[in-house]
Parts: structure tokens; sequence; C-alpha cells
């Protein structure tokens, strides 16, 4: 995309999300272009795979600007597996690694913008560094999980290194489908690398007393919301005269519905109180509903694992996010997330909740990578500031990496994934501008390299260790989606009109439906496991545990 075809798109995409907003709904061409370029929709492999084919071709490692925050820590990643410390793990992964020089690891990826860190730095790195060479196989969420059973019932050894979501953990384990690392970790990794992980993250890939991953991907929501807006003069006397209340981010569901109906109120059509990604198959509904229900005191299953979503606690949540539905932009209910990243960076909503690129995006570090610099240019950087969701924030999904049971290189893909998630190594990873790994490690969160990728990225990382301090994780058990969808179902079926209270209770046998699939009592015993967590429910967070991490 030449500079006049980028001022084109964005003008267009400027012009589709006002479009959006009036009601217009039919008219989706630039925002769905948008998805299609970010890697969110399928249509994204042609053009991202023109890209990295090319870097792939160049057989170099091409380092980012030494004299740039992000060059220096490739440069101290760099270091760090080559000269050490001798007792990194980095450095150890790497001398081990050597001796695999010309086996291929095959390596899953979610397709799009996922796949761009292991093929243009962290697998040219390790080739470089060892000869092992890195397969990238892009794959969709789903196929995530479905293609590494059905390889695996094949017994076709066709990968190595798997991404995987938390909650298919249990299942992928006891099927036989990934290898516990206990052994691998005591052998060859610096034990303390483990306590560099956030207390949030450090036990999601722990089942059963054994650990089957290495966590990789720190996806906790957090609010984004604009300073300018919040600390306007005119806003805020209006807004104390009105609630005897000072305005800022809201420390409750009640108070964000306030909030955002205010904004619009004052400034709408320009600028809308809030937005959500609520459109019915997206992932956004579940997440919102879980985050919200926990920290109204809701629980998922009764003692006798029946679902318990029909509770006093569920209508509030449903009552509490159809108001901030009200309160939102124009077709709020059929946004999905990209969407409301465009109408958010165009400066069309006050304040929002959703994943670590948020920040990123809204400062326009992301768009600085050629790979992803059709991405809207931000027209709010500089007036972001940065909060805790109210509550209790959701750790939606995230990665870990897994070893495949039936790897034909078992050693050699370990000390892969213990080099890539190993704290310079991933430091360097989450800090690339077209990478989606988000922060996990409380180095990362300390990290000054990171906290000068632009000016309010220090704040930015605050503000996500603190919110995993509280976050909350998704259900980590056999049925977790089939659970979710049925919670996005029902969130749709309300957006329509229908009743909170009987489709908590459709949703409701829907759980029982799907639980007493799978067994009753074999699903009680991992929802047990699953408590067992900090950050399982609101009154095991990690800040109630006493372990929360203070910057």
């Amino acid at each position: 995309m030449n500079d006049r075809e980028r001022r084109d798109f964005q003008a267009g995409l400027e012009a589709e999300v006002d479009a959006f907003m009036r009601g217009e709904t039919t008219r989706r061409t630039f925002i769905t272009k948008f998805g299609q370029m970010t890697g969110m929709l399928a249509a994204s492999g042609p053009i991202l795979g023109m890209m990295t084919d090319w870097a792939l071709a160049q057989q170099k490692l091409e380092l980012a600007d030494p004299s740039s925050p992000l060059g220096q820590a490739q440069a101290a990643a760099l270091k760090a597996s080559s000269e050490g410390p001798a007792e990194g793990s980095a450095f150890r992964a790497i001398e081990a690694a050597k001796q695999y020089s010309g086996v291929t690891v095959n390596m899953t990826s979610e397709a799009g913008l996922q796949a761009l860190d292991p093929r243009n730095f962290s697998g040219p790195m390790l080739e470089q560094l060892t000869g092992i060479k890195t397969n990238v196989v892009e794959l969709s969420w789903p196929d995530l999980y479905s293609k590494a059973v059905a390889e695996h019932i094949a017994g076709s050894g066709a990968y190595d290194v798997l991404d995987i979501a938390p909650m298919w953990t249990p299942s992928l384990a006891d099927g036989g489908v990934i290898q516990p690392l206990d052994d691998y970790i005591a052998k060859y990794m610096n034990a303390d690398d483990l306590n560099d992980y956030h207390p949030l993250y450090k036990a999601l890939p722990t089942y059963k007393g054994k650990v089957w991953g290495l966590f990789d991907d720190g996806d906790i929501f957090a609010v984004y919301y604009r300073k300018d807006i919040f600390e306007d003069p005119k806003l805020v006397e209006a807004y104390q005269a009105k609630f005897n209340a000072k305005l800022g981010p809201p420390k409750t569901w009640e108070e964000y519905t306030q909030v955002a109906q205010f904004i619009t109120d004052q400034l709408a059509p320009n600028v809308y109180g809030a937005g959500h990604f609520r459109k019915a198959g997206s992932p956004g509904n579940q997440f919102d509903f879980l985050q919200q229900f926990r920290a109204n005191g809701g629980k998922l299953f009764d003692d006798d694992m029946k679902a318990a979503l029909a509770s006093d606690a569920g209508i509030t949540t449903l009552k509490n996010m159809i108001a901030a539905n009200a309160a939102s932009i124009p077709g709020n209910n059929e946004l999905d997330a990209v969407s409301l990243w465009a109408a958010f960076l165009t400066g069309k909503v006050a304040m929002m909740y959703s994943w670590p690129p948020t920040g990123r995006m809204a400062a326009n570090y992301s768009q600085s990578a050629t790979a992803i610099n059709f991405i809207p240019q931000s027209q709010v950087a500089g007036k972001i500031g940065y909060a805790v969701v109210p509550g209790n924030p959701e750790h939606a999904t995230g990665f870990s990496k897994a070893l495949a049971a039936d790897s034909a290189n078992p050693e050699a893909a370990f000390l892969t994934m213990q080099w890539m998630t190993s704290p310079p190594v991933s430091l360097a990873r989450v800090m690339l501008p077209y990478a989606l790994r988000d922060p996990y490690r409380l180095s990362h969160f300390r990290s000054d390299l990171y906290g000068g990728l632009f000016p309010s990225a220090h704040e930015y990382l605050v503000n996500l260790n603190n919110s995993a301090n509280i976050g909350l994780l998704d259900p980590i058990m056999p049925g977790a989606q089939d659970y979710f969808l049925s919670l996005d179902r029902m969130c749709t079926a309300v957006w329509a009109g229908a009743d909170p209270k009987a489709s908590l209770e459709t949703a409701a046998r829907e759980f029982d439906e799907t639980t007493e699939r799978l067994g009753v009592d074999s699903q009680r015993a991992f929802y047990a496991e699953f408590l067992k967590l900090p950050g399982s429910t609101a009154d095991n967070t990690v800040e109630k545990l006493g372990l929360a991490v203070t910057l």
C-alpha cells in the first residue's frame, strides 16, 4: 500500500466509522477490509503471506535500530543467548540446542499477526544461533485445538510446539496430546525464571501437579480512556454538579454506565461515552459477562455441578450490560474487537476496555511496523489514560507453548520453547510492534526499555500489572468453549430484547447439558482443579491471596 492508498484508506475508514455509528449498518466495506488487513479476518493470509515470505527469503536476521528501545531489547536478547550469563535460561537453551543443528521444529501459530514473530524475528534468530530451523504452521483459532488433536490421533508427528489456550490444557493433557515439561525444566531451565512470571500466570499451565506448558501471552483486559475528555474543565464541572462526584475512570459497573451515558449526552454524535465488542460469534460477550458476573458475586456452578447462572448476580450483570449498551456508540451490539479499535483510534469513543494491544495502537506504536502500518493512525495518541476494569478484569484466553506428545524432536522443541519464553527473549518479542504477544513477566512490567516504547508506556505497564493482581481467569476445563458459546447466545438474545432471567435460565440448561455430556463427576473434578488457581474467582485473586505485585 503506497502513501496515497493509505491516505485514501484512512479517509474511507473514518467515513465508514461515522456512517456505522449513525446506524447505517449495511456499510461495512472499510471495517471489513480493516479486519482483513490486520489479520483478524480470513482474507489476511495472502496479504501477510507475501510479506513474511519476502522476509524469510532474505536468509538473514534484521534487527531494529540499535538506538531504539526495541533494538536495545533485541541486542540484549541476542547477547544473553550467545554470551550469557551462563546460568540464564536463554543461554542454557541455546548451548544445549546446538546439537540439533539442521533439525526443523514445526510450531503452530494462530494465523495472521501472531505468526509474524516466529517467522520474522524469533525463528530466524534461533536458526542463526543454533542451526535449528522453524516451520510456522498457521491455523485458525479453532484449528489450533482440533488439528492438534487430529494429528495426535493420526500419529503423524506433524507438530512439535503447540500454541494452545490455557483452557485447553486439561483436555490435551488427559488426551495424551501434550506431554509434561517437569523433567525438561529441571534439566535445562533456571528455576528463578518461573518466579519471574506474574503470579496470575505462573500456575496457568499447571494441571494435576505437573507443568504442561510455558505461558506466553498476558491477555488481561484493561480500561483505555480519553484523558482530554475526562479532564475537560467544563465536563468535570457538569459531572460534579449532576452527580456530586469527580469525573474519572469508573470503579464500579454502575458508575461505568453513569460515566458513559454522561459523556454520550454531552458530546454525541462527535464522541460517545463507550463502546464494546458485542457482535454475536465474535469473542467478547462471554468474556465481558464472565468478568462482571463473578465480580458481582456470581458462581458458575454450585456444589452439585449445576449451573448457577440464573441468580441475582446474573440478572444484575445483564442489566448493567444493557445499560452500558444504551450509553454507547450506535451499532455497539454489532461491533467486533477490530471495529471497536477503529472507532477508538479515530476518536469516536471516550472509553473502552479490551486486550493490551489497544494501548500500543492508541499510542501509534503498532503502526510503526511496516507489516501493519495500514492500521489507522491514532488520532488520540498522547491523550490516553489507563485504568483497571471495574470489579475484576478478565484474562481473556492468552497462550501457552506446549510440547506435542508425538514430536520427533522433543528436546529440540522444548529448548526452542524455553528460549522463546526466557526473560530477555520474551521481552524483545512482546515489544515487537507487529506482534500480538502481550507482557506477562515481572521483568516485562519493570522493563525500562519497554517503558520507553512510547511516552506513557510505563503507566501502561503498571496498569497491566495492577489489572493482573485482581484479574480473573477463563474457566480451564473441558467444554469451556461450549460454555462460552452458551453465554454468547444468551447475551445476543438479551441484546435483541429477550428477558434476562429467562435467558439466564436457558443458558443454565445448556451449561447442564454440556456438563452431563462430558460427565458430571469428571467435570466436577476439573472444576475443582481450576478453583485452586489464583484468579479462579473474585475471592481467590492474586491480591486476595496476598501475592499482589507492586511496581
